[in-house]
């Protein structure tokens, strides 16, 4: 009988496998920052598979807490962690898998509550959510900060990954159809307010499909960190009852509304919580003269009115984050009409309100604007 002799190298590291792969450049993952947007079966699994491979620094977006059904489908949460915050179980636990990699946390809603320097600050964006709104908020911030990004959806056993890198290919919005552009509708209504109910979907999954569209979402992404050659504005289909995997490719709308890039930015050592609108405006005027406006991205309510009570009430709030009961008269409760603003000048009233109070999120980019003339101003982290 001939014995085995097993050889095993004792100066192995954790990385040794993967660094064996000739074009494998592991500092180069060590020192990359990925934002993740979802922690639920996909974002599970996406999160799993970076921190096995040594990303360096993992940013955690998701507002939603874990509930039973998760745990069929989630490899991150346990039945003790029920009605805990996603990001902050999925935080230790990737922290278990791989303790030399840096997480960041953040309970937020990716639509309103995460800034674009943050999209600034990371290599790629890998989304992993469920609905349109959140897509289109993922799509609009990594084209205004020049962002990679990759989109994953399930559906019991087929799945689709679509890589999109500004400015060269289609974006998502650029894929979206009419029929699309009516469910996002239904969200807004009465006016424009927004239904509680409507915040998140419920797409049936299993653990297995989102393991095989997870793996592919990463492994696009490692490619964009090597500068290796990804199918950009291209959808990959893989269908789980036929076993069939193909590229469709997005048509690239020259008009589509997402396609916009900030170009000149500077960043600011001022926080949200503590500018005022008219500091900001001060410090824009300084280099665009007087007459400068700010320009945001979103719209704020500056006053509610009930026509049937002949009522006026001041608000100074994001329209999305107003819901259809906030929107009721208290009196008689029919929804009230809503003032809204999405510019700044020196004369409006609410000029000494800070960017916090009127729902700016932390490293916000704000664009002050003189004719054509423009400057767009990053605000530093103070809240994450």
């Amino acid at each position: 009988m001939v014995e085995k002799i097993v050889i095993t190298d004792l100066d192995e590291d954790r990385y040794s496998r993967l660094t064996l792969i000739p074009w494998w450049n592991q500092e180069k993952l060590k020192n990359t920052r990925v934002m993740v947007v979802g922690a639920g079966a996909l974002g599970n699994e996406v999160l799993k598979n970076l921190a096995l491979l040594g990303v360096g620094k993992i940013i955690i977006v998701d507002f939603d807490r874990i509930v039973q059904a998760d745990l069929s489908r989630s490899i991150l949460y346990r039945a003790a962690d029920n009605g805990k915050k996603k990001v902050e179980v999925a935080s230790q636990r990737v922290l278990e898998i791989n303790p030399d990699i840096r997480i960041q946390p953040l309970a937020a809603n990716i639509v309103w509550d995460v800034g674009l320097g943050l999209f600034r600050s990371v290599d790629v964006v890998i989304g992993c959510v469920d609905n349109r709104e959140a897509r289109l908020a993922i799509n609009q911030a990594c084209w205004k900060t020049n962002t990679p990004w990759i989109d994953g959806g399930i559906d019991v056993l087929h799945g689709i990954v679509s890589v999109f890198v500004p400015p060269q290919s289609a974006c998502y919005e650029c894929t979206l159809t009419d029929l699309d552009y009516n469910i996002l509708g239904v969200r807004y209504s009465c006016p424009l307010l927004r239904h509680d109910d409507l915040l998140e979907g419920k797409t049936p999954t299993t653990s297995t499909s989102a393991s095989i569209i997870a793996g592919i979402q990463v492994q696009e992404a490692v490619k964009i960190i090597h500068g290796l050659e990804v199918p950009k504005g291209k959808g990959i289909v893989f269908n789980g009852l036929m076993y069939e995997c193909y590229l469709i490719e997005y048509p690239k709308k020259n008009n589509c509304q997402s396609h916009e890039y900030y170009e000149k930015i500077v960043e600011l050592n001022k926080g949200v919580e503590e500018t005022t609108f008219r500091e900001l405006l001060d410090v824009a005027q300084k280099s665009l003269g007087d007459g400068t406006i700010l320009e945001l991205d979103r719209d704020i309510v500056t006053k509610f009115r009930c026509n049937k009570c002949n009522e006026e009430l001041p608000v100074f709030k994001v329209l999305g984050k107003i819901t259809i009961e906030e929107g009721k008269c208290p009196k008689c409760g029919e929804i009230r009409m809503v003032d809204m603003t999405n510019t700044i000048s020196a004369k409006d009233e609410f000029i000494d309100k800070t960017l916090g109070e009127a729902g700016i999120p932390p490293l916000h980019i704000i664009t002050a604007r003189k004719g054509k003339e423009i400057i767009n101003y990053q605000l530093s982290i103070n809240s994450y």
